[in-house]
């Protein structure tokens, strides 16, 4: 039986408006690290852009540094699952080649960064600023390495003759071009005199080429 209270809200629906006010914490934040940077960001902003009390961005978030961990990890979980599900695909077909893996890899955030929701678009560009500061490594590797390095072990298997270390740089620059391709927007359209930004699907092709080139150079045997 649903418990009530006298004026007959139910426990459900306070559960349900919690719900509701954590996610919208957690948007805000995640506007506002995507736009300012974490140093930047103070919970008082935060809780201004959510239109909620300091205590209730504390109650749903924890500390800054907490928040921006949650932050991260609510839209990762879905690129890492994006990613297992396509590599999945692949070793069920028996497609699997350096080709592919790449593809497998970068397109899901492709995808992500191409949806019309802005806060998918903040995320992609909270992950572009992440990318660039190592200070964000400690926060930020756990919510992907685990993924990064199941690739990596697939890269390993296609190529046992390559050093490790040489699969983790190509595998890291790889991801660097995808970040800065949907990043780079603005800049491409203004270098190309253009004057219409392109959805980073767009660049798929030219970023698949561009990525897959470089590690199978990358990879070739030097003399």
């Amino acid at each position: 039986m649903t418990d009530r209270k006298e004026d007959g809200t139910s426990k459900d629906g306070r559960v349900a408006r919690g719900e509701i006010t954590r996610e919208r914490v957690l948007d805000a934040a995640e506007r506002c690290f995507a736009e300012l940077g974490f140093d930047a960001v103070s919970i008082r902003r935060i809780a201004r852009e959510a239109e909620v009390t300091l205590g209730v961005v504390g109650f749903h978030g924890g500390t800054k540094q907490e928040l921006f961990v949650t932050v991260l990890k609510r839209r990762g979980e879905t690129l890492n699952a994006m990613r297992m599900a396509r590599l999945d695909a692949l070793k069920s077909t028996e497609r699997l080649t350096l080709e592919t893996l790449i593809d497998a890899y970068v397109t899901p955030y492709l995808e992500i960064a191409s949806r019309g929701d802005p806060q998918w678009r903040a995320y992609a560009q909270l992950v572009a600023r992440i990318m660039s500061d190592e200070r964000y490594y400690r926060e930020a590797g756990p919510l992907y390495d685990r993924v990064a390095s199941i690739y990596l072990d697939e890269m390993a298997r296609l190529r046992p003759d390559a050093d490790r270390e040489q699969l983790a740089a190509v595998l890291s620059l790889t991801g660097a071009s995808m970040v800065s391709i949907v990043a780079s927007g603005i800049r491409i359209a203004g270098l190309s005199q253009s004057d219409r930004r392109e959805s980073p699907m767009v660049y798929r092709p030219l970023l698949l080429d561009f990525c897959v080139g470089g590690v199978l150079r990358a990879l070739e045997p030097k003399c």
